[in-house]
């Protein structure tokens, strides 16, 4: 809904780089959002493709749009938008992102508003949208995990809905993290308030996952968590550059990614490499629960179920007698060493495998 100044209610908060292919769409989809004013704070992190053009020349031609250039850098972007907010809520939104509903951002407010909760913020669990139609256990595993509200699951392709109040009271994204601010965001929200799963579905695009390979970047995903978690921020620092030399590559190569964690490790005195193997291996302990629940996502993937209607008997039930057993001195060492022999061996399988394919 167009807007005017004194009438916003909310500010959508939109970084982009390099998105003229998908700003068109996206635009086109707030478009059919009814019943509420907002305004569009898109802020170009040095966009080279046109996209910054494009926003100046079309500003007059939907709701109301200002465009921002900010320095290069997820974080900053956001940060950025926040502080050009006219409305007293904001929803953090990626351009590949769209809501079906045209009611759903509108009810959303409703809900977080009908909490009489001063500290919680909402996400929209999501649907990929995929260029290949077949049928995917992968993709329908990861939307499912969109559901379940549980730690690290929340990232912010899901879109972050909450008021401007308690963002402020959060504090900002962490400018100094080069990825994953997102989830560490999440993950500060989740200890100082709540999330609520929102009941919209947000269609996101696949191209990344598409591209790079689904496991491929998931698997990388969860070395930069758990690294994030456990602050070793040696690997967060270097690991943007591993990823910008094959930037030019289609399938996400992880070999170089492992063989970095292994530098340095070696650099490192003994009792710290010991300390984050511990520490990486209580956080593997920690996200366990997943195993139990890609069984039950399976059995709901099997019976034709929805994504968002997995049933968990087994995370359920598996999940805490896990936990009680493990949750001890004995279960932390066993699951440091299995995370050790996982990962050699994940090592010399992943570069035997890419090594073929790269002298194919």
């Amino acid at each position: 809904m167009k807007a005017t100044m004194s009438s916003i209610e909310l500010s959508i908060i939109v970084p982009v780089l390099n998105e003229i292919a998908v700003l068109p769409k996206f635009f086109a989809g707030l478009q059919q959002q009814r019943v509420i004013s907002y305004e569009v704070i898109v802020v170009d992190g040095g966009s080279r493709d046109g996209s910054l053009q494009w926003l100046q020349r079309h500003q007059q031609s939907y709701s109301y749009i200002k465009v921002i250039s900010s320095a290069k850098g997820r974080a900053r972007q956001l940060n950025t938008g926040a502080t050009h907010a006219s409305a007293s809520w904001l929803l953090f939104l990626h351009v590949d992102s769209f809501l079906s509903n045209p009611l759903a951002i509108n009810e959303s407010i409703k809900l977080l508003n009908a909490s009489a909760e001063n500290s919680i913020a909402g996400h929209f669990p999501l649907s990929f949208q995929r260029a290949v139609k077949n049928s995917s256990f992968g993709f329908y595993f990861y939307e499912a995990k969109t559901f379940t509200n549980r730690s690290e699951t929340i990232h912010g392709d899901q879109g972050f809905l909450l008021s401007k109040d308690f963002f402020l009271r959060l504090g900002r994204f962490d400018e100094t993290l080069p990825v994953m601010e997102d989830t560490d965001f999440a993950e500060r929200l989740r200890k100082q308030g709540r999330w609520l799963t929102l009941p919209y579905v947000l269609t996101t695009s696949a191209r990344r996952f598409e591209v790079e390979g689904l496991w491929q970047r998931q698997l990388l995903g969860a070395l930069i968590m758990c690294f994030r978690t456990i602050g070793w921020h040696d690997f967060l620092c270097c690991a943007p550059d591993v990823y910008r030399q094959q930037k030019d590559t289609s399938t996400l190569l992880l070999t170089p990614f492992f063989n970095l964690v292994n530098i340095l490790l070696r650099e490192l005195p003994s009792r710290r490499r010991d300390e984050i193997w511990r520490r990486s291996g209580q956080y593997v302990r920690g996200h366990a629960w997943q195993l139990f629940f890609a069984l039950d996502s399976l059995i709901s993937y099997l019976l034709g179920r929805p994504s968002g209607k997995v049933i968990m008997p087994i995370t359920r039930i598996c999940g805490p007698i896990f936990n009680g057993l493990t949750a001890n001195t004995v279960g932390n060492f066993l699951m440091t060493y299995l995370l050790k022999g996982w990962f050699y061996g994940t090592v010399f399988i992943i570069s035997k495998v890419e090594n073929i394919r790269l002298h194919r």
